[in-house]
Parts: C-alpha cells; sequence; structure tokens
C-alpha cells in the first residue's frame, strides 16, 4: 500500500472502492484481475440450446414478434397494409399488439376444443388476453408514440 500509485477501483460488498494492487489488466486478483477466460472456447459462444426456444411460451402475451416467426398470413397482411419487406423492422406496435391478440385467439380456439383437461389454461389466457386488450386500449388513448 506504501507507495502504490494505481488501485483496483472494483466497488465492494461495503460501496466503497477497493484498495488493493491491480494486476495487469487493471483489476485485483479478488476482481478479475488473474482471470484469463473460460478454458473451454465453447463456452464463449453462449448456450447454443436456447436459441430459439419456443417450449414455454405458454400465453403468448410477451412473446417477440419478428417477421421470421411471423406465420404467412400475417406477413401478407402486414404487406398489404404497411408495404414492408420481409428485411424491414415491424415498428408498428398498435399491429403488433394485434397479431399478438389474434395468435392468443388461435391458442385459445386450440384450447377450447378439450375445456374439461385445459380450463386452467384457458383462465391464463383469457387473463392474459384481457391485459394485452388493456394496452391496446391505452396505446389508443395515450397516442402509440407515448406508449
Amino acid at each position: 500500500m506504501n507507495g502504490q500509485v494505481t488501485i483496483c477501483g472494483a466497488r465492494n460488498r461495503k460501496g466503497s472502492c477497493c484498495a488493493n494492487i491491480p494486476m495487469q489488466n487493471g483489476r485485483c486478483r479478488m476482481h478479475g484481475g488473474k482471470s484469463t477466460g473460460p478454458n473451454n472456447p465453447a463456452k464463449l459462444q453462449g448456450n447454443q440450446n436456447a436459441v430459439g426456444n419456443k417450449s414455454k411460451l405458454s400465453t403468448g402475451e410477451f412473446e417477440i414478434i419478428t417477421w421470421d416467426r411471423l406465420a404467412d398470413t400475417e406477413k401478407e397482411w402486414l404487406t398489404e397494409q404497411y408495404g414492408l419487406e420481409p428485411c424491414e423492422y415491424i415498428d408498428h406496435p398498435l399491429e403488433m399488439a394485434f397479431i399478438r391478440v389474434a395468435r392468443m385467439l388461435g391458442r385459445m380456439s386450440e384450447l377450447d376444443k378439450d375445456m374439461k383437461s385445459n380450463f386452467n389454461e384457458l383462465m391464463r389466457l383469457e387473463h392474459a388476453l384481457t391485459r394485452v386488450q388493456m394496452r391496446i386500449l391505452r396505446m389508443v388513448s395515450r397516442g402509440i408514440k407515448q406508449y
């Protein structure tokens, strides 16, 4: 510590700066100074199993809607309404909400065929659909750009 010009500077649990001697990368050994990264290069790529995972899609309330995930009828409708091309970004929140509602209604009609065994899922979908419709109402009443 005596004569030390630089410090680690990372925030510790108490909220103060760490005053340990830094390594070459600017952090002390406790805050990543000795880390050389993962030994296995495959870990740098991330979790490849999670890419495009749709198994947990239950209601669709927070579903990410992109051009490549749209059905053909939805693509045709957006192309007719807005003249969107496949490479363009869908930035119409109201139309995305309408697509979301249509998808949720489709899921409800599929679950409605066997209502006795799917009653809880139908109720979850109904509550999620109500929340999405309230968001649409807020968008319309406040103006889309303020949403």
